[in-house]
């Protein structure tokens, strides 16, 4: 059993350090190779929603098109697609070319605390103790992190937050639309036709069939990073480890991914942080580890 759950640690931080590694990727070709970044949604989002399609179908048949029959659930799956996968990937896209990987990934850790204030607006939902701390450190890690340059006029960038926040809507309605979808017809089926048909979406409004990088090894290296590692690796390892361990350590270990973002950023793309930002980031990690604990203990 020890072991069973220590391949599962280990999996799930390989998942979360993956992510970090595919937001390093976007920042690097999209500052220093020009990528075109709406190419890189359609292209990532049609590529890995297909090869999902395809992984499910091989296990389960043709089951996995169940969804279909059912008109208001594949209405469902579009919205999930588009508002929540597609929308959270791309401001998280646009967050990372203008602030680098670090800082774009813990802005999106802010989602758990939008998850809190809206079930508490939609639902009357009261937070316990753990959640209302998780919002007072989520909104004064969040002033820190944009005190990474100072606190002035000048530094502040209001395009950071703006794509950040947007981000983290995204992930808040990717982690609340689709809860009885998953539960009616499994994980792969909805997050490999999400991915799909968030992508044909995708290629339809923007139009870009171009991607107007500059190619070189590198870029195909950043390209395979985001697409193959960082959606397809990156998902399925960490699912599996969280299924050996359980969701609550799951979601305190995938707390690494900012970190090994900010890590990669400056070891890699001379990103950098002040002790302010950095102060910043912790507390915005610390609201994920609050809460799993709470859950954990009741």
């Amino acid at each position: 059993m020890r072991r069973y759950e220590n391949i599962g640690i280990i999996l799930t931080l390989f998942g979360a350090i993956l992510w970090g590694v595919s937001g390093t990727s976007v920042q690097f070709i999209g500052n220093f190779r020009n990528m075109n970044l709406e190419w890189l949604l359609t292209m990532r989002l049609i590529t890995a929603g297909l090869l999902t399609v395809l992984y499910g179908w091989v296990r389960q048949g043709n089951t996995i098109f169940n969804i279909f029959r059912n008109w208001r659930d594949t209405l469902g799956l579009v919205v999930f697609g588009v508002f929540g996968m597609a929308l959270c990937q791309y401001t998280y896209f646009r967050s990372i070319v203008i602030a680098g990987a670090g800082i774009a990934t813990v802005l999106q850790y802010l989602a758990p605390s939008m998850i809190i204030v809206y079930l508490l607006v939609r639902y009357g939902k009261h937070p316990s103790k753990g959640e209302i701390f998780s919002v007072i450190f989520a909104l004064a890690g969040t002033i820190c992190l944009m005190g990474n340059d100072g606190f002035s006029f000048e530094s502040f960038r209001s395009d950071v937050l703006f794509w950040g926040l947007l981000s983290a809507v995204g992930v808040a309605v990717y982690s609340v639309s689709p809860v009885r979808l998953l539960a009616t017809y499994g994980t792969i089926p909805i997050v490999g036709f999400g991915m799909f048909l968030s992508g044909i979406v995708a290629a339809i409004l923007f139009h870009q069939p171009n991607s107007y990088a500059m190619w070189d090894v590198w870029t195909v290296i950043g390209c395979f990073n985001v697409v193959f590692l960082g959606t397809i690796v990156s998902f399925n390892a960490y699912l599996e480890g969280v299924k050996r361990i359980g969701a609550v350590p799951g979601s305190i270990l995938s707390s690494i991914e900012p970190i090994s973002a900010a890590f990669f950023g400056w070891a890699f793309l001379d990103n950098q942080f002040s002790v302010l930002g950095l102060i910043g980031m912790a507390m915005i990690i610390a609201t994920v580890i609050i809460i799993a604990l709470e859950k954990r203990n009741q």
